[in-house]
């Protein structure tokens, strides 16, 4: 009797092995692509990720900006210089209490705020205590500007970056002093403006102390608009991510009876 059973032929085996290894071919070019896509939103989710970061503690600085004022020594000021009627002698000015030996000498901090088109300097209340029962103050001074940095080969880095600068005296210069690290890399722009009382639009330039004018000098302003761009790769294959917030300072504690007098204009952020 005739076996009826039969086998593949070589030719079958060869047409089934080119169809496995076509589809392994294409399977592994599927993952591979697949890998490198990942990697490539992996980074651009990682660029976006350290802009943010650093734009939400600027913002966070800027919206606890503090601004000292010496409100007993305002009202004091404001009664000693009280209008009297015709005739009326002046009172004798408040009595100050008699200094306590046993203390030092109270110094009231300077707390500036000088911002200009690519850097910012003032005093802000984000300061967090990192170790327990620390003696240090609730206020700092931070600054931010844009520098040349170095990579991570030590290499002078062909972009600029973000420094954050901080130090916790606060002293009459409120742009000098403390250490800074780099808080972005890669840094193609960093913009502010700033609007508050006295100013009908955004400024490139801010400035409480002496080197203010009429409208900034003693004042705060009211918010400030921050724009950043950052840039990786060459040629083509240049990535950009900009970004722009506007962070407001929540207690500008200005002197609104001397804004009213010396700055009929107001504008709103």
């Amino acid at each position: 009797m005739k076996n009826s059973s039969q086998g593949f032929t070589l030719i079958e085996v060869m047409i089934t092995i080119a169809i496995l290894g076509t589809m392994t071919v294409l399977a592994t070019q599927s993952i591979q692509q697949a890998i490198r896509s990942k990697t490539k939103i992996q980074e651009q989710i990682d660029d976006v990720s350290r802009m943010r970061d650093a734009l939400r503690l600027l913002e966070g600085d800027i919206n606890q900006a503090f601004h000292y004022r010496d409100v007993e020594q305002e009202i004091t000021d404001l009664m000693n210089k009280k209008t009297l009627a015709p005739g009326q002698a002046p009172p004798p000015p408040l009595p100050s209490p008699p200094p306590d030996p046993s203390q030092a000498p109270r110094l009231d901090p300077v707390t500036q705020f000088v911002g200009a088109d690519n850097n910012l300097n003032f005093v802000t209340m984000n300061n967090a205590r990192m170790v327990r029962n620390m003696k240090q103050a609730d206020f700092m001074e931070v600054g931010y500007s844009l520098k040349a940095c170095k990579s991570l080969t030590g290499e002078q880095s062909s972009s600029q970056c973000l420094w954050r600068r901080s130090t916790s005296w606060v002293d009459e210069d409120v742009t000098k002093g403390g250490d800074e690290v780099v808080l972005l890399e890669n840094v193609t722009e960093f913009k502010l403006r700033y609007i508050g009382k006295g100013k009908e639009d955004w400024v490139n330039s801010w400035r409480s102390d002496q080197g203010g004018d009429a409208a900034t000098k003693g004042n705060f302003p009211a918010a400030v608009e921050i724009s950043l761009t950052t840039e990786r790769g060459s040629g083509n294959k240049k990535k950009k991510y900009s970004m722009q917030i506007v962070a407001q300072i929540r207690f500008p504690n200005n002197d609104e009876a001397k804004n009213n007098a010396n700055s009929p204009g107001t504008a709103n952020p």
